[in-house]
């Protein structure tokens, strides 16, 4: 029993010395990862009021200064663009604040083309927040 909880304690301080090695990598390197910007679905940007999120949507219409939008999970949202962005494709990956349930402030986006898989796409927001997070970034 003593060599079992040994061998485990040694494997928890084998994978912490780990995480401090790549930390300590990504320091160097000028990449901050420590609190990565996670990828959401509708669903789970309600967990993220107030916080910075990527959101991939599909662009349906411009409406005054905000843009409606569908997310990956079928749902209805705002893009509140930053001042000069013009979206050229039909997909594009906002990377903003969630101001409320259904608005985003973006701060950069990126254009992902006019065939994009959004089923895919909800598939690794709800794996990247779900049980195996810890195997995303």
């Amino acid at each position: 029993i003593f060599r079992a909880q040994s061998k485990r304690a040694d494997h928890k301080r084998q994978r912490a010395a780990t995480r401090t090695r790549e930390r300590e990598r990504e320091m160097e390197s000028g990449m901050d990862c420590s609190e990565p910007t996670p990828r959401v679905n509708y669903d789970i940007m309600q967990r993220y009021i107030g916080r910075k999120v990527r959101l991939v949507c599909k662009v349906e219409e411009w409406s005054g200064d905000s843009l409606k939008a569908s997310t990956c999970d079928g749902q209805t949202v705002f893009i509140k663009p930053k001042q000069g962005s013009q979206y050229d494709t039909q997909f594009v990956e906002i990377e903003g604040v969630v101001e409320n349930n259904t608005t985003v402030q973006e701060e950069s986006y990126t254009a992902f083309g006019d065939s994009f898989d959004m089923q895919n796409y909800n598939k690794l927001c709800e794996l990247s927040n779900g049980p195996v997070q810890e195997l995303f970034l």
